[in-house]
């Protein structure tokens, strides 16, 4: 980037209007105005939404799919497993066309039975499956066997190892993290585990979490209240002896993936693919992890469905896709298998725990952003529902206006009548989203997630910990983003478009804070590196808003909403110049500050070698499918990729799909770095290139 050489007044005109930007930021970031609420959809037909959404059904469906932790039945294995006949049974009872694809089948623990029972110096029950599902660890073995316990504390290798006579036969109950210790003292001789390992013991004492072990011996997990007791006794030197007795075995079942589409006016157009995690494994089942979502996108489902047949709304011009998927292992099959339809998709908008009580959990309804290597509107048709929920549902006080309360109350008849805690945050994969946001797939996949989470993974995820207000929050705010894209035309381009310039101004003012305190903590060895970093960040993210923008044309071909892309991308530049040229000013003045004269920054020998290349997928690499990259690159020599080590990349994934044929590496990582907090070293960078073009998935 070459700087503007500027005059003293031009100089203190662009400071003035710098201090302007952050200013209106910190109004922006701080409050909207309460009196002008809006949605990017005409009133008549949010009000239609809001008034369709129930949390109440919801709810319900959370609690005919997971009202308790409980085993499977035999029929599950036999054909479909009761989530998928519920789904499947409601989308018949709503009238709308459904289907269940099987993508292939997998193999999964089943527990049967387990019992542990203190035969000696009393009598008592201190664990059954049948109680709790979760005292049984996955994986355990079937096995009839009486033992005495013996406390190995948090099951330290070194103290295993220590008391590897004593435990021998025995069984062996500790604190520790369950997977490993039960490695270790069945490595020691032992015969069996029993722990009672918790995250969040302060949380909840009877919480007992999901875990597993590898398939060998057996181990029962004890809620800490009740583990905390047996550890005691045998501190004071009792000798305990158990019966423990297990039958489980392994079952093979279908990858099954039941969905719905709500069907466009063109086929052609793209659709909007929103998902749900059904399964996550098939030993446990949360309520709010994940039924959650799959309760709310069947209701989103039942609502367009429905508004649209009563002519309420107008059948959108793109289709919606409704998929209740296995966490990834289904996922990704069915991605594979649909590749053509998926690349054509405009974005994914996935569902993971979003039904918790806000307030009682001290929780946000999160919404994560999809990477910069996706960048894409969704995210801010997303964050504009999610605000006017916000700014709609809380009191307040101005003036002029005086008390206010709810304006616009989304609440359920039995939910809480809390505010709408909410943030949105930066890309997050752990769930479906990251299938579709891989360059291999090149998706934009945004997740809704209500976080933190303490029951999630636990015995404890069970309805009474989700919200119907929460629900039906998350239904009008799903099923109006999803309709706003699927249904615009030139004008609700334009509408979209405007959006996300407003919000573009505000990331890159935030963007530009960051890079002013950055430079105000530099020191005289440090402040070229850091100054060159705080720039690099900001032209990152001005090509990010830029490429996002890019992709309204996906929704109007008209020559006058590609000439107001192209002027709201030339807004950005010039917002990229207005902060870099108030940022050398601010470096100059540190760099006087510590007594060194002003930075400049010239590309390096590295970066000027970067600049030169421009990498472009190859057509195997558009065509691959998920997770095939692995396959290309491990093919290669040993040798070779000793030869290019690009282990200190952030994000493999976001760096690839940054790939255009239009940007360089070294703009490439700009946009790596100023996504992520850590630096990719542009070494790395440099070098995993090199390797995914001797895989044949690059070419430059």
């Amino acid at each position: 980037m070459k700087y503007l050489s500027l005059t003293s007044d031009k100089k203190s005109i662009i400071i003035s209007g710098l201090f302007l930007v952050l200013q209106s930021l910190f109004i922006i970031s701080a409050q909207y105005p309460v009196n002008y609420q809006y949605t990017l959809l005409p009133e008549k037909i949010t009000n239609e939404i809001v008034e369709a959404s129930s949390g109440e059904l919801a709810w319900r469906h959370i609690v005919e799919l997971a009202p308790y932790t409980q085993p499977r039945y035999d029929y599950e294995f036999k054909g479909n497993l009761r989530e998928t006949d519920y789904i499947l049974s409601k989308l018949k009872e709503y009238g709308i066309k459904h289907s269940l694809d099987v993508v292939g089948k997998t193999n999964t623990w089943r527990g049967l039975a387990g019992t542990l029972f203190e035969v000696s110096p009393g009598r008592d029950k201190i664990a059954d499956f049948h109680d709790v599902p979760e005292m049984l660890l996955e994986g355990s073995q079937p096995v009839d066997v009486q033992a005495q316990l013996i406390w190995v504390g948090d099951g330290t290798p070194e103290f295993l190892e220590l008391k590897r006579e004593e435990i021998k036969g025995k069984i062996a109950v500790t604190s520790g993290y369950p997977y490993l210790v039960h490695a270790r003292a069945i490595n020691e001789g032992a015969v069996g585990i029993v722990s009672f390992y918790s995250p969040r013991p302060l949380i909840d004492p009877v919480q007992i979490p999901n875990e597993s072990i590898r398939p060998e011996g057996f181990g029962f997990l004890l809620p800490p209240r009740d583990g905390a007791i047996l550890r005691d006794r045998l501190l004071r030197g009792e000798q305990i002896i158990v019966q423990a007795k297990v039958d489980s075995r392994t079952e093979q079942v279908d990858l099954q993936v039941p969905w719905c589409v709500i069907q466009g006016k063109d086929t052609t157009a793209g659709e909007i693919i929103i998902t749900a995690h059904l399964f996550e494994g098939y030993v446990k089942m949360g309520a709010n992890d994940n039924m959650s979502g799959s309760a709310v996108i069947l209701e989103v489902a039942h609502v367009l469905d429905k508004l649209i047949k009563e002519g309420k709304i107008e059948q959108p011009v793109r289709s919606i896709r409704f998929l209740w998927v296995p966490e990834f292992s289904g996922t990704i099959p069915w991605v594979n298998l649909h590749l053509q339809k998926v690349k054509k998709a405009l974005c994914n908008i996935n569902l993971d725990m979003v039904g918790l009580n806000l307030r009682a959990n001290r929780s946000f309804f999160c919404l994560h952003r999809s990477g910069f290597s996706t960048a894409h509107y969704v995210n801010d048709v997303l964050e504009s529902y999610f605000r006017y929920v916000g700014e709609t549902n809380v009191e307040g006080i101005t003036d002029g206006l005086g008390r206010r309360g709810f304006s616009r109350r989304i609440i359920a008849p039995t939910g809480t009548d809390d505010p709408f805690y909410y943030r949105i945050l930066t890309l997050h994969g752990s769930s479906d989203n990251a299938v579709f946001n891989d360059w291999s797939i090149n998706v934009p996949g945004v997740k809704l997630i209500t976080w933190p989470d303490n029951y999630y993974h636990s015995s404890e995820d069970n309805p009474d910990k989700c919200d119907p207000t929460q629900l039906r929050r998350a239904v009008f705010i799903t099923a109006a983003a999803a309709y706003t894209i699927a249904s615009a035309d030139d004008e609700m381009a334009k509408r979209i478009l405007s959006e996300m310039h407003s919000a573009a101004s505000v990331r890159m003012g935030i963007q530009m804070a960051k890079a002013a305190d950055m430079i105000s903590r530099a020191n005289t060895s440090d402040l070229q590196k850091i100054y060159k970093r705080a720039v690099y960040n900001l032209e990152g993210v001005a090509m990010a808003e830029k490429a996002a923008m890019d992709k309204i044309k996906q929704l109007s071909g008209k020559p006058e909403v590609q000439n107001m892309v192209s002027a709201s991308q030339q807004n950005i530049e010039n917002l990229l110049l207005t902060h870099l040229s108030a940022l050398r000013e601010i470096m100059t003045a540190r760099a006087r500050g510590v007594g060194i004269t002003a930075v400049t920054l010239e590309p390096d020998e590295v970066e000027k070698k970067a600049m030169k290349i421009v990498p472009v997928p190859t057509e195997k690499a558009l065509t691959m499918g998920y997770g095939k990259e692995r396959t290309s690159i491990s093919a290669l020599p040993l040798e070779f990729l000793s030869k290019h080590p690009y282990r200190r990349i952030v994000n493999t994934s976001e760096t690839a799909g940054l790939a255009n044929g239009k940007r360089n590496l070294l703009e490439i990582k700009k946009m790596v770095d100023a996504e992520f907090e850590a630096e990719s070293p542009l070494e790395d960078i440099m070098n995993y290139f090199a390797v995914l073009k001797e895989a044949g998935l690059m070419k430059y």
